[in-house]
């Protein structure tokens, strides 16, 4: 055996590390073991593998990419038991690491084109670490944008896809590698290989303003919220105008009530007592469900809703205005559910159909949430989940909740029987 073989081939597969770690960083929190433990398995893992395969290599005479393939699925599952992530998010990271490294091997097979060598050696597996470092280095620059993005955009719909732009990247490397190195030499081909980086950079940015238009829409939704304390505050400002109206009128009624009595015109009485109590009824006060001023005002427009619809809202929330979620995640939530509900309950034929809905916040922080409500037809569900009854719906609302109870580190269980669908959420203190 070449020992020199060897080492350059051993050096070369080392590479997979720092790859390792590309994938590792952006969600190191999330580890299921002891992270030093982490940085300790990992290193030796890739070593351990190294060594095998550059053997291989070394006695047979190999394409090096055919042992490392036949690695990447077993390497790929170990990663999802170590990380609790979702699979879509950890396949993009995967394949992504994937793609980029796949860039130093390109330059690697240009260099050795350049310097008219016909395999592999220190110049151009040292210009292939130098890539691969380098590539590293600007995630640990980007990192804490990086953890923020994997933590936060839950857009299943995306991540369900968004992999295919890394592995696409990756398969038109590997297809750029000469089969004759003297091919490299011919401008176009020269010119194609060194703008191949800026052309991944494109289709990232591509895919950072998908994000930017999602995260618009989160920001819409927020808007809402915020339109729907604003009608709260509208009604309240218009009920304290009313009362104060009321109160000024209750005078001059109190005192032509006497007259009227004193003249005995009780007729007249009963008619003035009616009209000023059918006033008092249109002036009531709006609905106060609790002091979270988010929940109350979008708990309050689903009243008015349903009460609109003929339906009976009943709601009983013990929800302070300091809570484990975001507003905007509390209200996304809670309005995914309600929504649904009331479309359901619109369905049912049945006078006595009601929604119900609980909240309550306990001693040691946690918040518990139960929506129940009537439906009529059948559940539909597929794969595990449950689809859209609604006409035109996109059957992503509960998934939607599923995303935020989960990055909350909460629990969500949907549930139905013959007449009424339940749902039920916890989110921990902490």
């Amino acid at each position: 055996m070449d020992i020199s073989k060897f080492l350059l081939c051993f050096t070369d597969y080392l590479i997979d590390l720092p790859a390792a770690f590309l994938c590792i960083l952006p969600v190191l929190e999330h580890s299921r073991i002891c992270k030093k433990r982490l940085f300790i398995i990992v290193p030796a893992v890739m070593i351990l593998t190294a060594i095998p395969m550059a053997l291989i290599v070394s006695f047979t005479g190999i394409d090096p990419n055919i042992p490392l393939g036949c690695l990447l699925i077993p390497l790929f599952v170990v990663y999802m038991i170590l990380f609790d992530v979702k699979r879509s998010k950890l396949l993009y990271l995967f394949i992504t690491a994937i793609a980029v490294f796949s860039f130093g091997g390109l330059a690697m097979h240009f260099v050795n084109a350049m310097t008219d060598q016909q395999s592999d050696n220190v110049i151009s597996v040292t210009v292939k670490w130098l890539i691969s470092l380098l590539f590293l280095t600007a995630e640990i620059v980007f990192l804490k944008k990086l953890r923020w993005l994997f933590d936060n955009e839950n857009i299943d719909s995306i991540w369900r896809f968004v992999w295919i732009v890394p592995l696409i990247i990756t398969a038109a490397n590997f297809m750029m590698i000469p089969a004759d190195y003297s091919n490299v030499h011919v401008k176009n081909i020269g010119i194609s290989l060194r703008s191949t980086p800026a052309t991944y950079l494109d289709v990232a940015d591509d895919i950072r303003k998908l994000f930017a238009r999602t995260n618009k829409t989160k920001a819409e939704q927020e808007l809402q919220i915020l339109g729907f304390q604003a009608a709260q505050y509208e009604n309240l400002k218009k009920y304290m105008d009313s009362t104060s109206k009321l109160r000024h009128d209750f005078v001059y009624m109190a005192k032509t009530a006497q007259k009227l009595a004193a003249e005995g015109k009780i007729k007249e009485l009963q008619k003035l007592l009616n009209d000023y109590g059918a006033d008092i009824d249109s002036n009531t006060a709006p609905s106060h469900y609790c002091d979270h001023p988010a929940l109350n005002a979008i708990t309050a427009y689903y009243a008015a809703e349903a009460k609109s619809a003929g339906i009976r809202f009943t709601a009983k929330l013990n929800v302070s205005q300091n809570v484990v979620i975001s507003d905007y995640e509390l209200c996304s939530v809670v309005g995914n559910i309600l929504d649904n509900a009331l479309s359901a309950a619109k369905e049912v034929d049945d006078e006595a159909a009601r929604i119900l809905f609980a909240a309550d916040t306990k001693a040691n922080g946690d918040l518990y949430i139960v929506i129940s409500n009537p439906y009529s037809g059948a559940i539909k569900k597929k794969n595990n989940r449950f689809a859209s009854t609604k006409k035109g719906g996109h059957g992503i609302g509960l998934e939607s909740v599923k995303a935020i109870v989960s990055k909350n580190n909460g629990y969500c269980n949907f549930r139905f029987d013959s007449k009424s669908f339940y749902s039920e959420i916890m989110l921990r203190q902490g």
